[in-house]
This record gives structure tokens, C-alpha cells and sequence, in this order.
């Protein structure tokens, strides 16, 4: 299950929710309680290592 971020349109919190991806269900804001509220677009990030970093470029 993705991890979708949202943003509360009356108190500004924002907040996760763990959410299967075909969910049709509204999130509800974790401080306030409120339902209006809008899906923001995620962020990846990638955590790792390598051992040889000689030519090695991983962007961003």
C-alpha cells in the first residue's frame, strides 16, 4: 500500500495516510478532524550505498 500525503484546507496540517491505491475513501486530517482536504503529490527517496563512487553519479 502506498504511502499518500495530504494537506487539510481548514487547519493546514499535513499528514500521511497509509491507503491502497484504487481506495475511493476521503482521508480525514489527523488534527483536526476535518474532510476537506487535498492529495498532495509525494516525494521518492531512495536510501543506499556504493563502494565505488569513482564516475558514479546518482543525480538529483
Amino acid at each position: 500500500m502506498p504511502l499518500i500525503e495530504y494537506t487539510c484546507l481548514d487547519c493546514g496540517n499535513r499528514f500521511e495516510k497509509l491507503q491502497k491505491a484504487d481506495a475511493a475513501g476521503q482521508a480525514e486530517c489527523s488534527t483536526c478532524g476535518s474532510v476537506n482536504v487535498k492529495r498532495e503529490l509525494s516525494t521518492f527517496s531512495s536510501a543506499g550505498s556504493s563502494s565505488s563512487a569513482a564516475g558514479c553519479f546518482s543525480g538529483g
